[in-house]
């Protein structure tokens, strides 16, 4: 059995170029959401970022508050080098079920399905505790 949550599993990924769910743009249905969001002052987290892309989106629109978390230090590595005004502090990497901190919005598209299905159940609580009320 694969294991997903290992961080060298998605670094081999990034390293070989074989991330076939990067669309290598904003998912239409994220950038339709976003269009309509007002407050740029929320806080949000794209768990599973990828190549960040929905990051990137949101920045360039002027949300200053989006951190970015990923197993993968490339990921965040390339998203870094594309985006060198966007606060390194607010580049994370490491496993979301450990994250630690509060957002006022959560984003993802692929995070969910590259789990376990056994985990579901607990991402939906970890991701319920990341959030303000």
């Amino acid at each position: 059995m694969v294991d997903f949550l290992n961080s060298d599993f998605w670094s081999k990924r990034y390293q070989e170029g074989s991330t076939g769910w990067d669309l290598g743009m904003v998912s239409p249905p994220i950038e339709e959401y976003i269009a309509q969001l007002t407050n740029k002052d929320l806080v949000i987290l794209i768990p599973g970022c990828g190549h960040a892309h929905e990051g990137e989106y949101l920045f360039s629109k002027g949300f200053k508050n989006v951190h970015l978390l990923d197993y993968a230090p490339e990921a965040l590595a390339s998203f870094a080098e594309r985006n060198k005004e966007f606060p390194k502090c607010q580049l994370h990497s490491g496993d979301f079920f450990h994250h630690e901190g509060k957002y006022d919005l959560i984003i993802e598209q692929t995070l969910f399905c590259a789990i376990d299905p056994s985990l579901r159940l607990n991402y939906a609580q970890h991701a319920a505790n990341l959030l303000r009320s």
